[in-house]
């Protein structure tokens, strides 16, 4: 089992600590960024969460993929992404 690495990211203002494995960090630390910059372009702050949710899952579908393996693997990476964010919530 790899050793894992505690990171601090701040998302929709909420401080967040999570344990990862080295090698994932850069990923997380990118993807929290990216949730940020969507999440700063909704105006229902209330449900924005969700819209940033939805709006990043309409974007990945629509997203033209020149290889259904590459695709099917993106797809999991994002799946246990969002299981270890909703873990974390």
């Amino acid at each position: 089992m790899s050793e894992m690495e505690t990171l601090s990211l701040r998302i929709f203002g909420r401080d967040l600590t999570l344990a990862c494995p080295p090698e994932e960090k850069d990923q997380l630390m990118n993807a929290a960024k990216l949730l940020n910059d969507e999440l700063d372009s909704i105006n229902d702050k209330n449900n924005a969460l969700v819209i940033a949710g939805l709006s990043m899952a309409s974007k990945l579908l629509n997203k033209p993929s020149s290889n259904d393996n590459q695709s099917s693997a993106n797809n999991q990476d994002i799946e246990k992404l969002i299981e270890k964010i909703e873990s974390v919530l």
